[in-house]
């Protein structure tokens, strides 16, 4: 009994561990993760944050604090590595999968990080160790040929419907291909649909509705394929479509990866009217909605 009182009693009033201490979501933004690495869906922003302690060799204060920010840093580039691997490319691909496939885009990517800069001021312990945060674009760090089709600046224009006619009357979303859109959003909640750099939407009967190869390769580059977000308040009030977006619910996943939407055949009809007058497809002007 007294010995549970002892452990108890140290539990308090000692210093925690730095891994401890790290416990709890790194960002509030973030859509997915783990305590020591997220992302941010909505803005394509991978978040981690790494931790240090001072090498053998330090025998200065400054030293000390030198050397334990070198391998905080170094840290936080191995833990946004191992998020970056989970990333889906596309319904059918990782990009674990890319790397072990090619030797040179892991390299490319591991380059990339390792010259990032922390963010904000590092956090110094009691015991010497030190925390930094990281942030590194997605759009940035992935080589976009793995998730952009379109090697050409200008993308494949979107055909219009069958005929030129949205089939089965009015779009189940309320979308007007005469009314002028902001950008996109697709409620994809109840889908069981998964972030990914490259996205598709099809229509029940498999054809494409959107996709990077009818997307200006500077949007896809600068600001991914689309947002995600959790809140369909949220979605609405998103920089990238913010104003009058068109809303459309998606019928259900697709995709090993559940990456890829389908939604009904009167909304994509809607929307493929719509895109031989408007640009916002054009643009990336996309946000889906996740459970």
């Amino acid at each position: 009994m007294k010995a549970s009182w002892l452990l108890l009693f140290l539990t308090l009033v000692l210093p925690l561990p730095v891994a401890a201490q790290q416990q709890g979501s790194v960002d509030s933004r973030c859509t997915n993760g783990n305590e020591v690495a997220c992302i941010d869906w909505e803005n394509g922003v991978a978040i981690a944050i790494g931790s240090g302690a001072p090498a053998s060799w330090a025998n200065t204060a400054a030293q000390k604090n030198l050397s334990a920010r070198r391998a905080a840093k170094l840290d936080a580039a191995r833990n946004l590595l191992e998020l970056i691997k989970g990333v889906n490319l596309t319904t059918s691909t990782t990009m674990r999968q890319a790397m072990i496939e090619n030797d040179q885009v892991q390299s490319q990517v591991e380059g990339r990080l390792h010259s990032l800069r922390p963010v904000g001021q590092p956090k110094y312990f009691s015991d010497g160790s030190v925390q930094v945060r990281m942030e590194a674009s997605l759009y940035q760090v992935v080589p976009d040929n793995l998730y952009i089709e379109n090697g050409a600046v200008e993308p494949r224009e979107i055909p219009p419907p069958d005929g030129g006619m949205v089939r089965g009357g009015s779009s189940a979303g309320g979308v007007n291909p005469d009314q002028v859109y902001s950008g996109l959003i697709i409620d994809a909640r109840g889908t069981g649909v998964t972030p990914a750099l490259s996205p598709k939407v099809y229509d029940p009967e498999g054809r494409e509705v959107y996709g990077s190869a009818y997307v200006s390769r500077e949007f896809a580059v600068s600001q991914g394929m689309a947002g995600y977000v959790k809140d369909m308040e949220r979605a609405r009030n998103a920089d990238r479509v913010q104003g009058n977006p068109a809303v459309v619910k998606a019928v259900r996943s697709d995709g090993n990866n559940n990456a890829d939407l389908v939604i009904s055949q009167a909304d994509a009809d809607a929307l493929r009217a719509a895109a031989q007058k408007q640009t916002f497809l054009r643009e990336a002007r996309v946000m889906i909605v996740l459970d």
